[in-house]
């Protein structure tokens, strides 16, 4: 087995070169994105306003599951006459939406709207502003395959991911103790103060975009054209990771499973959300270094393993467990360091068996497919969630259980090149 590199500081000092500050931006806003106006706030929030668990779950899944919207990029390019610049930076105007989480909670706050309204208005800009964000974080990752040499792609993407998990370590952590403190002081106020913030820095990410190298016509053949059959390995590849897609779907808000079953505060829900982006971190950088030179399926593989052991300990951190919330902080750790690692394994292994001519439709294919059995996996998780409150937290255990069990059928389909060790030079057609 080839070793897990550290990461060194020379390809840190790469990274570091003016010739990828646009990307850095990128990383910067997103984390931001991420932290101040995602999933970490807004599940406490809806939950303080009253929306039930099932509804929060659904509304959630939708930018992932919706995603699958991706499929349809060949057209929409060909619509564009293959102006991948012009889509992405209309899509990246979804990075805004904390500001529009901010005018909602403060009208909240502020008594000129409902409670029951404002849960509508939020649910929107989170089904469409991340749905969009999650386009836009993928046409980003596509352009980075378009106008930058293999080499440099394998340093950029990594440290990008490393970046952004650092920022969102940093903002989370504290960010749990202000919250509550704030909540007793401030009320809804700081959730306001918190997605404002957000907003502010995350006019990076279109600025940034706006500055990366001109990606050229990015065309794609469709219509009467008789098109090129996607490489068979490539389809397995996909396959196996949409069963895992299934998996990842049916994991409920850990935040959620915290506040509804185990009594914790929203306070807890973003130290939650910290340790998440702590694990991705730390699987980020050890990832982002192996896969310079490491086999992307065995990192898949062993991703998919870890997911399934960090399903087992949610799933154990059940109420009258004294160790329920410590347990639930390193689940909620493993899953995400795990599954940031698979993010990286995934993107990787998409992009070695992907021909470059055909690089549009893979991810195009891979995408939709995946979003639509996560799909499938947050309808089932709902569809539960909504008896939770007659049967109680037995139904989030089966759920873990059941996303454990997906992802260790996914590791069982996932084809593994021979050794740890893969070829640094261009995509190749191997596991």
């Amino acid at each position: 087995m080839a070793s897990m590199q550290i990461p060194t500081l020379s390809r840190w000092r790469a990274f570091a070169s003016s010739r990828y500050r646009p990307f850095q931006a990128i990383a910067t806003g997103q984390a931001f994105t991420g932290s101040y106006a995602s999933d970490a706030l807004f599940v406490p929030l809806l939950l303080r306003l009253g929306a039930p668990p099932e509804l929060v779950m659904l509304v959630g899944s939708v930018p992932v599951a919706g995603s699958v919207l991706q499929a349809l990029a060949p057209q929409i390019l060909r619509r564009m006459a293959g102006n991948l610049r012009r889509l992405t930076l209309l899509l990246t105007i979804a990075e805004l939406r904390g500001f529009v989480h901010a005018a909602v909670v403060a009208a909240i706050a502020a008594g000129l709207i409902q409670a029951p309204v404002g849960i509508v208005l939020i649910s929107a800009t989170v089904a469409v502003g991340q749905t969009l964000g999650v386009l836009s974080a993928s046409n980003i990752n596509l352009w980075a395959a378009v106008v930058l040499p293999e080499q440099e792609r394998r340093l950029v993407g990594p440290r990008m991911g490393a970046m952004n998990m650092a920022l969102s370590t940093l903002l989370l952590l504290p960010a749990g103790a202000v919250l509550d403190a704030g909540l007793r002081e401030m009320g809804l106020w700081i959730y306001a103060c918190f997605f404002a913030a957000g907003g502010m820095v995350s006019i990076l990410t279109p600025l940034a975009v706006s500055h990366l190298p001109y990606p050229g016509r990015v065309m794609v053949k469709m219509g009467e054209e008789k098109a090129e059959p996607l490489p068979e390995p490539f389809l397995r590849f996909t396959a196996a990771t949409a069963i895992a897609s299934v998996g990842q779907g049916l994991i409920p808000y850990l935040s959620m499973y915290a506040i509804q079953a185990l009594g914790a505060s929203a306070g807890f829900a973003v130290v939650l959300s910290g340790a998440a982006s702590a694990g991705a971190l730390a699987g980020s950088l050890l990832t982002g270094s192996f896969l310079l030179h490491g086999s992307s399926s065995r990192v898949l593989r062993l991703s998919f393993v870890a997911r399934a052991l960090a399903a087992a300990i949610c799933a154990l951190s059940i109420p009258g467990n004294p160790a329920a919330l410590p347990m639930l902080v390193v689940g909620s750790a493993l899953f995400n360091g795990a599954g940031n690692a698979g993010a990286l394994a995934s993107n990787e292994r998409l992009y070695r068996l992907a021909p470059a001519e055909l690089r549009v439709r893979c991810q195009s294919h891979y995408v939709g497919t995946t979003s639509m059995a996560f799909a499938v996996g947050a309808l089932a998780c709902s569809a539960a969630l909504a008896i939770s409150e007659t049967v109680g937290w037995p139904v989030y255990t089966a759920l873990f259980v059941g996303a454990g069990l997906s992802r260790t059928v996914a590791a069982a389909r996932t084809d593994v090149s021979p050794s740890w060790h893969s070829p640094a030079g261009p995509a190749v057609d191997r596991p």
